[in-house]
């Protein structure tokens, strides 16, 4: 696998698998809201696409998931001055279920956020989804807290520590783009 930053060509492929995750989530009942599978969130994901913050996961040439990586907190997030990288919008292709794209983001992520010394990797995810929840603390996220993304719609903040700078793998987003 390898990680590279998404260019304007992705966009249509990350939305796609946006979509067919949130069918999936309505299919199990499950409220989860997943917002690069909305139009109204376009602009918002051309935005990261033309920041860099926005990566794609290929496997032998196929994109098979989508993160972003972000220095800037989220709106859940409460402003403070650790340092910490914060990852959103992870989507994994249902043709690549089970050979572990979700762990390799969570890794190339950790070692993204030792490189560049921070202390955390932060995300979020919705709260009434357990098997999600399960999903980050068996990567080694720890429940920061709970927050009210809207009404009726909870989240729980996460956030990973990042081994040290010196002990962490090389990651570099450029060479992996090479």
């Amino acid at each position: 696998m390898q990680v590279m930053p998404a260019s304007i060509e992705d966009i249509f492929t990350y939305a796609a698998l946006a979509r067919a995750a949130q069918a999936w989530l309505q299919a199990r009942g499950l409220g989860q809201y997943v917002p690069a599978a909305h139009d109204e969130y376009a602009a918002a994901i051309r935005s990261r696409v033309e920041s860099g913050t926005l990566y794609v996961v290929r496997d032998n040439g196929e994109a098979v998931g989508f993160f972003s990586l972000d220095l800037s907190p989220f709106p859940w997030w409460p402003a403070d001055e650790t340092p910490a990288v914060y990852l959103a919008g992870m989507v994994v292709a249902r043709s690549a279920r089970g050979i572990g794209v979700g762990s390799y983001i969570i890794e190339w992520c950790a070692a993204e956020a030792a490189r560049l010394q921070q202390q955390f990797v932060r995300l979020d995810c919705h709260a009434d989804n357990p098997w999600l929840c399960h999903y980050y603390e068996a990567h080694g996220f720890e429940l920061w807290g709970r927050v009210d993304q809207r009404p009726g719609y909870h989240g729980c903040l996460y956030q990973r520590v990042v081994a040290s700078p010196v002990n962490a793998p090389a990651c570099d987003p450029v060479a992996a783009a090479e």
